[in-house]
Parts: structure tokens; sequence; C-alpha cells
């Protein structure tokens, strides 16, 4: 690296070797134009590198998708609602926080978010009701039964059947 490079790059200098290449690039080009930025410009981007490399992997991607749904909303509608969060006391932030949905504990999240649309969805855990001809009604209200779940191997304990 040349040494206006290694002076941009410089809050990245410690972690510099665990990055891995395409991150590498994208740093290295963001340090091209670090030489034609003001100096609290260049502060500005120091203190951000900083704060980014102080992140685990996790919470970058985290990051990276917050990123990515805030840019589908319209610049405005982003002003009005931090403005709105601005204006509200510590102890109204603390409730809002407290009140967001948590996420799954070890759940991977996703690199890009996934519309709505494409999700799957989950199937009925009771089977539909009523009439499959040819069935006794021992038999439908046996189908119709919630089934026990054996805790040792998580899977549908046998139904006994009826003399």
């Amino acid at each position: 690296m040349s040494a206006p490079q290694q002076q941009a790059l410089k809050p990245l200098a410690a972690n510099w070797n665990s990055i891995d290449e395409p991150q590498k690039r994208k740093w290295l080009a963001v340090s091209k134009n670090f030489g034609s930025m003001t100096p609290a410009e260049q502060a500005k981007l120091h203190s951000r590198m900083s704060e980014w490399a102080a992140l685990s992997p996790k919470q970058r991607t985290q990051a990276r998708l917050n990123f990515g749904e805030t840019t589908q909303v319209p610049a405005e509608e982003k002003r009005a609602t931090w403005e709105a969060y601005q204006a509200l006391s510590p102890e109204e932030k603390r409730k809002l926080a407290a009140g967001a949905p948590s996420r799954p504990p070890g759940a991977a999240p996703a690199l890009k978010p996934v519309p709505a649309t494409k999700l799957a969805t989950t199937p009925n855990a009771n089977p539909p009701r009523g009439g499959a001809s040819g069935t006794s009604p021992a038999a439908a209200r046996a189908a119709s039964a919630p089934r026990q779940i054996d805790q040792k191997t998580l899977l549908p304990r046998k139904v006994a059947s009826a003399p």
C-alpha cells in the first residue's frame, strides 16, 4: 500500500490481515478519495472506520441489513421518523426499545432482506377436519386429536389403536 492509502486506512490497520479480499478492495477504493476530503470529512471517515472495525461480524451483517432496508424508505419519511424519535423523552425511547421484537438467538441473519412474498408459509399443524370418505369415526377422532411429542426423539408419539 502507498503512504496515502496507509494514512487513509489507519483505523483498519490492526484488523487489516483479517479482512477478506473483496472488503479490502472496497476500503482501498474509499482511500482514493481521502486526500481530496476536508480535514473534517477525513476525521468523520476515520471515526466511522473505527466504529465499523469495532463491530463483530454479526453486528456488521445486521448493519448491512438495516442499511438495505433504509435505502428502500423515502428520504422525507426517514427524516420525519427520525425527528419524531428525537422528540421522544429518554423514558419513551427506553420503552420503545424494550417493545422491539427480539431476534431469535443463534439465527443467522440474511445477507439481503427477503420480500415477504418469497417466504414460505408454515403448514397447518392440525390436519383439516371433516369428511374423508371411508374413515371410521374413531379414526377421524384420532386424526383430529393433537399428537403428543416424544421428548427424547421429538417425533410424534404413536396413537394407541382402539379395540
